[in-house]
């Protein structure tokens, strides 16, 4: 064998290793297998997550109130063309002013949060975000970016580890999305909220009176977890001034008192 025929084989010999190499990174799946799999994941991780919250706190007891706030959700789900029957709501007494999305399109509404809103329109944009976070499939994105694929396909192998789940619970309840994740979770409640009937500025209401009551008030996670509040308002300002809608009346102000009456009357702290 001369000279030139080794260096041929040589350079075949590598080239033909770079390929297997190549090829062995590739996972050959079906795209909609993944789906499959992780829509399922997903719902699983909300059992686990939902029953973690609800073993841990009361829920309100009070038919009425927990069926008007169903009410708002539903009004826009339902004029946004998203299955009112696919979002769970779960109002649940708490002293922190708070509402997060859990897997499986779960929403934990505290009893504090509502006691704090001004009127009906600022609990609907609340909402509306919230929605906003599970339609943009952003708590699946949060999740597995900060606690990985291996671990949470652990858990739902695993079972309830209770530990495990109240951390994840807790990584989705207290820490903030990203910046860009939060501004598209805001442009589309403005959307829904439009679309609804419902005045967007309840949003940014909502958050500019969060953001200069947090020195005075003791636990408000929801301010914590959405981050740069006042440029955020700033741009919720922006994004409403370019919306036309016709305001319908979601909830009169004798029933907005009472619902607010009977959930400070029902919280015990």
């Amino acid at each position: 064998m001369n000279l030139k025929t080794l260096r041929q084989f040589v350079i075949l010999f590598g080239a033909f290793f770079l390929i297997w190499f190549a090829l062995s990174r590739i996972e050959f799946i079906k795209p909609e297998t993944t789906e499959k799999l992780s829509k399922q994941k997903e719902e699983t991780l909300g059992k686990l997550f939902i029953d973690q919250v609800l073993s841990q706190n009361d829920t309100c007891r009070t038919d009425s109130v927990v069926y008007t706030i169903r009410n708002l959700m539903k009004h826009l789900c339902r004029s946004n063309n998203i299955d009112t029957q696919s979002i769970q709501l779960h109002l649940i007494h708490h002293s922190e002013i708070n509402a997060y999305a859990l897997p499986g399109r779960h929403i934990v509404l505290h009893s504090a949060l509502v006691q704090y809103c001004n009127n009906p329109e600022e609990l609907t944009a609340v909402l509306a975000h919230e929605v906003a976070h599970i339609e943009k499939n952003h708590v699946m994105k949060k999740l597995t970016r900060e606690v990985g694929i291996a671990l949470l396909t652990a858990v739902i192998s695993g079972g309830n580890n209770g530990e495990i789940v109240g951390e994840m619970v807790h990584t989705l309840s207290s820490n903030h999305y990203s910046r860009e994740l939060e501004s598209e979770a805001d442009a589309t409640a403005i959307k829904y909220l439009v679309q609804a009937g419902v005045n967007p500025l309840g949003l940014s209401d909502f958050l500019f009176r969060l953001s200069k009551d947090q020195d005075q008030l003791i636990s408000i996670p929801w301010i914590s977890t959405h981050p740069e509040s006042n440029k955020r308002v700033a741009e919720i300002l922006e994004l409403s001034q370019t919306e036309q809608y016709t305001e319908q009346a979601i909830i009169d102000s004798v029933a907005w008192a009472s619902i607010k009456n009977m959930l400070a009357t029902e919280t015990e702290y």
